[in-house]
């Protein structure tokens, strides 16, 4: 006799429904969510944090809190109204012996805690009004209904959530799905090809165009990933993990895997207590200490315009000694120390990075990876968002239609920061939206000229930073001020006029990000106040 089997049904109990408005106060406030909650934004912007990960706050989102979230809403939000759904998911189990009714953990479907991307939010607005007017009215007041209302709301939910849309193909997934299941065997192109049912040049094709990837370098990720996890572990050795991801050579190996991470798998073993030292003329050592990671030395032994020579012999021979005497692990640095490999090989094992496409937020989480702090790197990455979001807001409220228009002068020539191309740039007039100057520098991330051919410039605020100082950026900053046009500048005559920290570099890394908007706020700040005039001696 076959035994009895059980079944389950889902139901959802409507406990209230809310609207309610969140006024904006200072400081960040932390929630933990302690209830179900459905809550639809009607009106009102903002950022916030769901257990981490950042949300923006925008009329017509759909949210799902459950209990044990956190909330963290930051000071820059502004006021937002929402409704709110209140409930309780419950589990109806039928049994031989009755039915037996029990609080779930969890909803059915396709509902995941966090942001409900929807469909038709005029709809959903429209049932929770509905659900709401139910509720307030005693003639209709009834439990009953209000329960089968939110049935049918939450699944009118499930089933406007949009389909997914990323790019698939069933062939490359079941040669994908070999390649983790038989990584450890040799694979050939023509049996991942014939897995997926294809010709080898054909199926290669597709890989790359789906994957971004070749199937072999696919393969070696695969292979690299298993690696790392392995030697995470205590007391394995290179061999072992060697053998275990398919390599029969342990040199070959090695070779393979710190061209792919970017160091040996030795140095990676204990990456947790690796003495790390920093070769950068582009503030790196910020980028450890983002990660929680103070490096042992710090050292630029890039030979600046204006250092004699004797200067810079004695500047590189002290660095490197105290460099030595740091007895760093490894030596991460940028491209501009690229040509002191040699002597970097001396003292430690050096990892440049390429920046021939200038991506700050790469670099940051490729040394996040190499060392093990790819946690940190994430959440570093969504606070800094998050007060970009803040400071962003704060900015346009506070300059209105104003123009921003940045400036470098170097000992050759004065240079006009563009929009984009650069990570200042893309900081200032893209992630904070503020409104360049004009004439505009069109495509190039920076135009360069001499000071008697500067245009007037058409801007509300002039930062400008003086670079290599040493080399005569004084003289051309006052071959600058004397020219026919200077006087002619609305930020000139206004007194809107800055000299800055070096914005160029400090772009790169999140702290300095933090800080150029620390100071844009500053600038904020003293808006309605006395304006400092720049000191044009």
């Amino acid at each position: 006799m076959m035994p009895h089997s059980t079944v389950t049904h889902s139901l959802y109990l409507f406990s209230s429904v809310r609207k309610r408005r969140f006024t904006g106060k200072r400081g960040i406030r932390t929630y933990r969510i302690p209830v179900y909650l459905l809550c639809f934004i009607t009106e009102g912007e903002g950022v916030i944090l769901l257990d981490g990960t950042l949300c923006r706050i925008r009329p017509f989102e759909l949210f799902l809190l459950v209990p044990g979230m956190v909330v963290e809403i930051s000071e820059q939000s502004g006021g937002f109204e929402y409704y709110g759904v209140f409930f309780q998911p419950q589990t109806l189990v039928k049994t031989k012996g009755g039915m037996i009714l029990s609080s779930s953990i969890s909803l059915s479907g396709s509902l995941l805690p966090g942001r409900i991307p929807v469909s038709q939010p005029q709809h959903i607005l429209q049932r929770i009004v509905e659900m709401d007017k139910s509720s307030k009215d005693e003639r209709a007041k009834d439990s009953l209904s209000l329960r089968l209302q939110l049935e049918q709301f939450i699944q009118f939910l499930i089933k406007s959530v949009p389909e997914p849309t990323e790019q698939n193909d069933d062939r490359i997934n079941r040669s994908i799905s070999y390649m983790e299941e038989h990584y450890t065997d040799k694979i050939s192109m023509g049996k991942l090809a014939e897995m997926a049912g294809m010709s080898p040049v054909a199926y290669s094709r597709l890989f790359v165009k789906i994957t971004e990837l070749s199937p072999i370098e696919y393969l070696g990720t695969i292979r690299m990933n298993k690696a790392k996890q392995l030697l995470s572990k205590k007391n394995n050795r290179v061999k072992e993990v060697a053998a275990a991801v398919g390599f029969r050579s342990e040199f070959y190996f090695s070779r393979m895997f710190q061209r792919m991470v970017g160091v040996s798998p030795t140095i990676f073993m204990k990456r947790d207590t690796v003495r790390v030292a920093v070769a950068s003329s582009l503030g790196y050592q910020h980028y450890l200490q983002s990660l929680g990671i103070e490096p042992v030395c710090v050292l630029d032994l890039f030979h600046y315009p204006g250092l004699s020579e004797k200067e810079y012999a004695a500047r590189f021979h002290s660095q490197l000694e105290e460099l030595k005497r740091s007895a760093p692990d490894l030596i991460i640095a940028d491209h501009y120390q690229s040509e002191f490999r040699e002597s970097l090989k001396e003292i430690a094992f050096p990892v440049f990075h390429d920046l021939s496409v200038w991506d700050w937020k790469r670099n940051f989480l490729k040394i996040a990876e190499l060392l093990g702090r790819e946690s940190e790197a994430a959440q570093t990455l969504t606070r800094l968002e998050m007060r970009t979001l803040e400071v962003k807001q704060t900015l346009q409220q506070a300059l209105g239609e104003s123009r921003i228009t940045i400036m470098q002068v170097n000992h050759r020539t004065i240079g006009i920061q563009g929009t984009t191309g650069h990570p200042l740039n893309e900081l200032i007039y893209g992630e904070l939206a503020l409104k360049p100057g004009a004439p505009g520098c069109g495509d190039i991330w920076r135009q360069e000229m001499l000071p008697e051919s500067m245009p007037l410039l058409e801007t509300e605020h002039l930062f400008i930073h003086k670079h290599h100082v040493l080399a005569g950026s004084g003289k051309m900053f006052q071959r600058m001020l004397e020219t026919n046009v200077w006087d002619q500048i609305p930020a000139v005559k206004t007194g809107n006029t800055r000299l800055i920290q070096n914005w160029f570099v400090m772009s790169w890394t999140p702290i300095g990000r933090h800080s150029i908007m620390d100071m844009l706020l500053e600038l904020c700040a003293n808006q309605d106040g006395q304006q400092k005039r720049l000191d044009m001696a």
